[in-house]
């Protein structure tokens, strides 16, 4: 409904601007002369139809000559190339009086060479490009008496330069104001130029960010194909809109570059339909690139001596309907039986593309109304089209098959995840189970190591008559501080040897006091210990409980002095007493348990201990690394 509404309003205001617009007038006849000659030379600054040698022609325009299909070069001119000056004459009325500029609207000049205009003798445009590729599809819009004084001439003079072999012609001719006539040129300028400029150029540029993606997917070819056919594509539309400059490169490059852009074309658009189909054919297939490096080699500028390739275009086309003719056959049958629709697609277009080509051929050499408008363009324009539907398609195949993948991925991605959960859960509980396993032997070697042993120890005194009131007191008291340090191990105290110590402390204090033994607390802060869990805390519970009971027991010592210090990579816990020395080598050789258990509890967390004895006091260092090795 809105493109409806916008034509409706273009319509409405170009009614309105004839309304009010001169009716343009539109000539369509004209005299011709031609004359022969060699070389190109510059168009006279004045040129006077009466002065011209020959016999002037009465003809129609549009007017055109049909083109010479001979590939042969024109050999041996000392004078130069074979050319023909074509002259018309249209004669104009009269006309009244204007206020605004009046305009002559060419819609196609189609010749190669050059091109003046003349109007009263007076020169009023001239042609500055290449010879063969000179902007003959573009409208052309000239003033003519936009200078101060100026009248509406009464006779136009066209002089072109053309070769004698490329034929030529000129479309009929309006003369107007800007205001009934701009829109005509407008159009035609729109249809002839810029439509084919603007398609090719968003050809190209969807073809160079498939040509990035295909270097990111180098397994997906579709891609490089498609980038192919759009460099093609785009080299094959120049002609229709270059040449209102003139050419950075020479005619014969350009030529080369114009006719082998459509055999490349052709080329990529086969392998494209191999791509779709996957059957491909080897008799088409090495037909297909003979002709295309048999028609880039014959057309080389090089061996421009033998051919004019410019000369050859015509006849090279014609063996080009052909190939076109079997790829698209070919290729089409091989996507039918393949059942590729989009390979259909594209041949069926392919086909539609060789009539409008044989159409564009006929009005290329002059065979039909040189003022239709060429449709190869529109036929590249709906090739992109069917092209970026295949390539859409084929993206969205492609991201559906990786969704089909991811959610598989996911699927057993997430079966996966389950199993290891479970296991997780599994491996979990069992640990659980092991480390009861372990705690309750732990508990039970620790019961029966200390406060076993001492009831085992009692139990045989009493059966031998040899215990008294003060033993048994202090057998039951040994044993309700096993049984206070085995739960003391069991609680957390986060790698914390000072919370450890103070446990000790708390069980130990009130003993060491009914005891008359002095305590000198001297601990300081020392690093975390990863290490210490409830096994490795009750061997440490252990090492010190069996130093302060020799002390009580054996040293009559009145004080004890606990400190702690950081040496190295090792934490100190210096138990200090000043009571009664003792051989320290006479003690390990003792039978029993003693100093070896202390040995034996701190080789077996990775610990050292150091004792010291004499007439002044026992000393016992127990050495803990901070950090256990392995």
């Amino acid at each position: 409904m809105l493109r409806i509404l916008w034509l409706l309003i273009f319509y409405s205001f170009f009614q309105h601007g004839l309304a009010h617009a001169d009716a343009p007038l539109h000539l369509t006849q004209a005299d011709l002369l031609v004359t022969a000659g060699h070389g190109y030379s510059a168009p006279p600054y004045e040129a006077d139809a009466a002065q011209l040698q020959g016999r002037w022609e009465r003809v129609a325009l549009p007017h055109a000559l049909v083109r010479q299909l001979t590939p042969l070069a024109d050999q041996g001119q000392a004078l130069g190339p074979a050319t023909v000056v074509t002259w018309y004459r249209i004669q104009v009325p009269m006309l009244p009086p204007s206020a605004t500029p009046r305009y002559l609207y060419i819609p196609r000049w189609k010749t190669d060479g050059q091109i003046a205009i003349y109007g009263d003798h007076r020169l009023l445009y001239q042609s500055h490009q290449n010879v063969y590729w000179n902007g003959w599809n573009i409208p052309l819009w000239i003033a003519l008496d936009g200078t101060a004084h100026a009248t509406a001439p009464r006779t136009i003079l066209l002089r072109i330069e053309r070769p004698s072999t490329s034929g030529g012609g000129i479309s009929s001719l309006w003369l107007g104001t800007d205001a009934s006539l701009n829109w005509r040129y407008r159009a035609r300028y729109l249809l002839q130029v810029q439509l084919p400029y603007t398609s090719s150029a968003a050809f190209l540029a969807v073809g160079l960010f498939s040509f990035f993606v295909w270097l990111s997917l180098r397994d997906e070819t579709i891609y490089l194909l498609f980038f192919s056919i759009s460099v093609a594509s785009f080299l094959r539309t120049l002609h229709y809109h270059v040449g209102e400059s003139r050419l950075p490169i020479a005619d014969e490059w350009f030529s080369w570059i114009t006719i082998n852009a459509i055999f490349w074309m052709v080329l990529v658009t086969h392998f494209f339909l191999n791509h779709l189909h996957r059957r491909p054919v080897r008799w088409l297939n090495r037909t297909v690139c003979a002709v295309t490096i048999g028609i880039g080699l014959l057309t080389l500028p090089w061996l421009s001596f033998m051919f004019d390739s410019y000369t050859l275009a015509p006849l090279a086309y014609i063996l080009l309907m052909f190939v076109g003719t079997a790829v698209g056959a070919v290729g089409g049958y091989q996507c039918w039986r393949t059942h590729s629709h989009d390979g259909l697609l594209l041949s069926v277009w392919g086909i539609v593309g060789l009539l409008l080509g044989i159409y564009d051929w006929l009005l290329q050499n002059n065979y039909v109304n040189i003022e239709n408008i060429y449709l190869g363009p529109y036929n590249n324009i709906g090739a992109f089209l069917i092209f970026m539907y295949i390539i859409y398609r084929r993206f969205l195949e492609a991201n559906n098959a990786v969704r089909l993948v991811n959610a598989g991925l996911q699927q057993r991605l997430q079966e996966r995840e389950d199993e290891l959960q479970e296991s997780h859960r599994r491996l979990r509980e069992i640990a659980r189970i092991q480390t009861l396993h372990d705690e309750r032997q732990r508990l039970t070697q620790d019961m029966h190591d200390g406060m076993g042993s001492s009831l085992l120890t009692a139990l045989l005194a009493v059966e031998r008559g040899h215990i008294d009131t003060a033993m048994v007191a202090d057998v039951l008291k040994n044993c309700i501080d096993d049984l206070k340090l085995t739960i003391d191990s069991m609680e957390p105290i986060q790698s914390d040897l000072l919370l450890l110590l103070a446990t000790l402390r708390f069980r130990l204090g009130p003993r060491l006091e009914s005891a008359g033994i002095k305590l000198r607390w001297e601990v300081e802060h020392v690093p975390e210990m990863e290490w210490i869990d409830p096994r490795n805390a009750l061997h440490i519970l252990r090492i010190l409980q069996e130093a302060f009971a020799n002390i009580v027991k054996h040293a009559a010592a009145t004080e004890i002095r606990v400190a702690t210090s950081v040496e190295a990579d090792f934490v100190l816990v210096v138990i200090t007493d000043n009571g009664v020395g003792f051989s320290v080598d006479q003690g390990l050789e003792k039978e029993g348990k003693g100093l070896r258990n202390q040995l034996r509890r701190a080789a077996s967390i990775g610990a050292m201990i150091q004792l010291e004895s004499g007439n002044a006091g026992t000393r016992l260092v127990l050495r803990l690394p901070i950090v256990k090795k392995l």
